[in-house]
This record gives C-alpha cells, sequence and structure tokens, in this order.
C-alpha cells in the first residue's frame, strides 16, 4: 500500500501538467482505456475467468474510481497539486466511517486519533497558502469522497477476489462510464506528443495498472479504515514531486507535517490487532 501512494503521489503533478493540454475528462478516459488493453493482456495470458463476485465488486468500484479521478482531474485545473492532495486524503479518511456505516469494519481509537494526526500533518504539509473553499477544492474532494467509497467496496470484495480480475473489472467499467468523453479524447490523443505522452504513459503504467493492483492486494488483509490512514503518505510524496519535480516553493512546514504524518502511520501500523475491529 505504501509503494502504492508513492506511484499516486507523484500522479498529482503529472495531472497538473497534463491537464494544461488535455481535458480533464479525455485524460481520465485514456489512462484507463490503455490501462484496460494492459490488464486485458494479463487476462488472456492467466486463462482465468471471472467470478459473479469481482464482476460485482470490480463494477462498483470502477463506478467509485470514475467519479475520483474524474473530479479529482477537474479539481486540478484550479488548485495547486499541495492542496489537491491535503484534500484527496482528507476525503478518503472518511473511508473509516463508511466501512462502520456499510460493512460493519468499526474503527478503533487508536485508529481515529491516527487519522486526525495524520489529518494535521498533511495540512501543515500542502497548505501552504491557505485553502479557500474554491470550485477546484470542491471538486477535489468530492472525488476524495468517491475514492473512499472504493476503497470500501475493495474491503468489501477483494479478500475473496483474484486481484487480477478485480482490478480488471474495476479498470475497464470505469473506462465504460467515461466513454461519453470519447469523441474529445481520440481528439486529444491525435495531438499527443512528447513530455505530454510520456506523463501519459506514467499515469497508464504506475497511476492505474500497477497502483491499483497493489491497493487490490494490500486490501486482501487490510480493513478500510487503516488503508485510509496509509493514503495520508500519499500528500507526503505529493510534495515531495511537487517540491522536486513539479517547480513548486518550499515550505518549512513540511517537516512538522511529515513527522506528524509518518507518527500517525507509525503508531497505528505499531498495533495493528487494535486498528480495527475483526471482520
Amino acid at each position: 500500500m505504501v509503494v502504492a501512494t508513492l506511484l499516486w503521489g507523484a500522479t498529482f503533478v503529472v495531472i497538473r501538467d497534463s491537464v494544461a493540454r488535455v481535458p480533464p475528462h479525455a485524460l481520465v478516459l485514456l489512462r484507463f482505456a490503455a490501462a484496460s488493453l494492459i490488464f486485458g493482456a494479463g487476462l488472456l495470458v492467466r486463462r482465468r475467468g471471472i467470478t459473479r463476485s469481482e464482476w460485482m465488486g470490480g463494477a462498483i468500484a470502477g463506478v467509485c474510481g470514475a467519479g475520483g479521478f474524474l473530479f479529482q482531474a477537474i479539481g486540478l485545473e484550479h488548485t495547486s497539486a499541495g492542496s489537491s492532495a491535503f484534500l484527496t486524503f482528507a476525503g478518503t479518511s472518511f473511508a473509516a466511517v463508511f466501512a462502520w456505516v456499510l460493512i460493519g469494519q468499526r474503527p478503533s481509537g487508536i485508529l481515529l486519533a491516527g487519522i486526525a494526526l495524520a489529518l494535521a500533518g498533511s495540512a501543515l504539509l500542502t497548505l501552504r497558502e491557505g485553502l479557500a473553499a474554491g470550485p477546484g477544492e470542491l471538486w477535489t474532494l468530492l472525488g476524495a469522497l468517491c475514492f473512499a467509497l472504493q476503497i470500501v467496496a475493495y474491503s468489501r470484495w477483494a479478500p475473496a477476489a483474484d486481484p487480477l480480475a478485480l482490478a480488471a473489472v474495476q479498470c475497464a467499467t470505469l473506462t465504460l462510464v467515461m466513454l461519453p468523453w470519447w469523441g474529445s479524447a481520440a481528439l486529444a490523443a491525435r495531438s499527443l506528443e512528447g513530455p505530454t505522452l510520456l506523463r501519459l504513459g506514467y499515469l497508464v503504467v504506475a497511476g492505474s495498472v500497477i497502483a491499483p493492483l497493489l491497493q487490490v492486494i494490500a486490501q486482501r488483509d487490510l480493513p478500510a479504515g487503516r488503508v485510509g490512514l496509509l493514503f495520508t503518505l500519499e500528500p507526503l510524496f505529493a510534495l515531495a514531486f511537487a517540491v522536486s519535480v513539479g517547480g513548486e516553493r518550499f515550505d518549512a512546514r513540511w517537516w512538522l507535517g511529515a513527522t506528524l504524518i509518518l507518527s500517525a502511520v507509525v503508531g497505528v501500523e505499531a498495533r495493528p490487532s487494535r486498528s480495527a475491529a475483526p471482520r
């Protein structure tokens, strides 16, 4: 799960730079259409069928993921990569609450405390110029809530599913949801070249194939609340990429924010048996 958040952390800067040339909906459709082809090839090599449960779980996760990625991309047109990273964690932290209500995974006190500490650290880490409730921030938060529901869907179906099959159905469903924008996506694809094409390649391979597959594998064992907490590492990685690659201004509060996040993750993961009630 940590590796997945590392790969996704870089996508904040990549998406921010990509939406300047490719419309958000076209970018989401292109990356997941290409990823679906990769997953399809993997399933053909495996020669394994997809169960009814994997179809259902993947479809629900795909619909939630479509909302998450689309709203996040729209938000990045109007907000910084750092603010997007903070709001994404703020929304995904609701996975613990959603999982309690929807599938009965009750979060422990230490997990809730860890989420609160990590949220404070994420704010220090990413909100370098404050957070205004503009349209970009609202779109990003809405996308993050969709991601939280996707985490819950994985927690419900991943333990008994084949990770490749579940991730493949999720990716294909997401692509189908975005098909109404195929015209603009095809038009954008014809103009892709140079750095933009390389960015899309990273979004496809790292952000849409490897990272989702790692998440499904992780959620075979981890409850939704702990996965939501581990997502707090994403803004940490996102800010690191924003500072080193994306050219965003460095802030000394980064060190305190990073310390709070790592303390929250280590504090909860050091006592995994207490982080969530048994299924």
